[in-house]
């Protein structure tokens, strides 16, 4: 926070960004440097009173440059007078006796450009507020905002603050609803409330280029089903912004790491972790989120505690937030190059499970997006690019037993790990044709029993009485199978 007198102006009625209102003039103290080869040792031994403030430079062009041109002053402390040699330290008035310094009066000049975000928010914002908006979600060259009611009115102006203070940016949307409110695709609706209206961002991350439509991408409230998440690299930021995560592995350390991860990173209430075969675990994710969409019971998540107070007002109680469980999944996420695509046969059929045509019409209108991570070993020729976005599309088409044309995937390149070694992204919408297949259901696709038996006993209070709960379900499962015929 900086000193009182170092503030902007105050104006509250300010609505929309005008700059030239934040000027200020503040008088001060400076010593003028006379030998201009001495300024690094005289700013050293002078150091205990010169004026430290960020977006101020100690050292400014000295105000008489018609006499002293090419000279510098340097700031001093508020504290010091520069008429009173009591106000500076011993080292400085030696040097004011050695007249290798002169005390002079300065006016500090500030403007827009000298303060912060916080500086002019809390200048513009009414004092009323409990809290005012402090942080945002960047995505490239967009920030992305969530204000509240109460400062709706000045989103304009909080964007266009926004833009000035991070020349990195060039967009700032504000979310107007909540998620899957006005599309059934689960994207939100958004309003650019400064900048250009470019949505389309590009992030790099852990060596990687990620461009994608933030408009359209996946978004706080969503369900993603993370089908081999290794420790986290992708459930942990999907929780972190607010998404349900379904995360699994097959590798037991890697979910041990990832519990661990999740403490870490406190989005416990947001992951589920699994351990089982990725065939089984997508089948059973689209079963259990439905389920639990079914319900009716929502996800509880503690309430964030305020944040900048601008008055002495108590802070407002708040309550935890309820977040309803999605019909399904927006998104499918599978990252073992290796091998992923060959588990896409997964999703087969995998909607059958709805007994009831309303049910299933209603499903239809949700079919999650899936992100299939995949290898492609690269032929010599200029038609290299074309040619391996039809291979990758024709491995699609082959495990999902579906003809997919290759205007209906997505295929971008990830990275290369190798001099021919390309790996791939490939994202489509999960074809209803697919979903829905009546097919019998298939080995690999089965939860393993030990599995299925801990996942019961979780959902039915776990410990010693949900192992037998469970065993009792296995041996009503057995019966019902058999006809009734022990």
């Amino acid at each position: 926070m900086l000193p009182r007198q170092f503030l902007p102006p105050v104006n509250r009625s300010m609505k929309v960004l005008d700059k030239s209102v934040f000027q200020k003039t503040v008088p001060l103290s400076a010593a003028r440097i006379f030998d201009v080869r001495r300024t690094g040792e005289i700013r050293k031994i002078c150091r205990p009173d010169a004026l430290h403030l960020p977006k101020i430079d100690v050292l400014q062009w000295d105000p008489d440059q018609e006499k002293y041109k090419g000279r510098k002053v340097m700031i001093l402390k508020p504290e010091v007078k520069h008429d009173d040699l009591s106000t500076v330290s011993e080292a400085t008035r030696r040097l004011v006796e050695e007249k290798a310094i002169e005390l002079i009066p300065y006016d500090l000049k500030l403007n827009y450009d000298h303060w912060g975000y916080d500086d002019i928010i809390a200048a513009v914002l009414p004092d009323t507020l409990t809290e005012i908006p402090t942080s945002f979600a960047q995505a490239g060259h967009l920030a992305h905002l969530n204000l509240r009611a109460e400062v709706s009115e000045y989103r304009h102006l909080i964007g266009s603050i926004i833009l000035s203070k991070n020349p990195q940016l060039s967009t700032v949307v504000n979310k107007l609803e909540d998620v899957g409110t006005g599309s059934v695709f689960r994207t939100f609706p958004m309003e650019v409330i400064a900048g250009e209206p470019n949505t389309v961002v590009e992030v790099k991350e852990s060596n990687c280029i990620f461009r994608f439509d933030f408009a359209k991408g996946f978004n706080p409230g969503e369900a993603i089903s993370d089908v081999m998440c290794g420790v986290g690299p992708f459930a942990l930021p999907a929780a972190k912004k607010g998404c349900i995560v379904y995360a699994n592995d097959l590798n037991p350390e890697s979910i041990t790491s990832l519990r661990e991860n999740i403490k870490i990173n406190k989005v416990n209430p947001w992951i589920n972790p699994y351990n089982i075969d990725g065939r089984a675990f997508i089948r059973h994710s689209i079963q259990d989120l439905y389920a639990k969409h079914r319900s009716g019971n929502p996800l509880a998540i503690p309430p964030r505690p305020p944040r900048s107070p601008l008055s002495s007002k108590p802070p407002i109680p708040q309550v935890p937030k309820l977040v309803p469980y999605p019909i399904t999944f927006a998104h499918f996420v599978m990252n073992l190059p290796a091998s992923a695509v060959e588990f896409i046969d997964a999703f087969i059929g995998s909607y059958n499970f709805l007994s009831t045509q309303e049910e299933r019409d209603e499903m239809k209108k949700h079919m999650p997006t899936i992100h299939v991570h995949t290898f492609h070993r690269e032929q010599p020729g200029s038609e290299e690019e074309a040619r391996a976005k039809e291979d990758v599309v024709g491995e699609v088409s082959k495990y999902l037993e579906h003809k997919m044309e290759v205007d209906q995937v997505d295929v971008y390149e990830v990275r290369r790990v190798a001099p021919n070694k390309v790996m791939y992204c490939a994202s489509f919408k999960l074809p209803v044709e697919v979903a829905f297949r009546e097919v019998e259901e298939r080995e690999a696709w089965r939860m393993p029993e030990p599995a299925m038996r801990e996942i019961e006993c979780k959902a039915l209070g776990g410990g010693w009485l949900g192992w037998l709960r469970s065993w009792w379900l296995s041996f009503w499962r057995i019966v019902w199978k058999r006809g009734f015929k022990i």
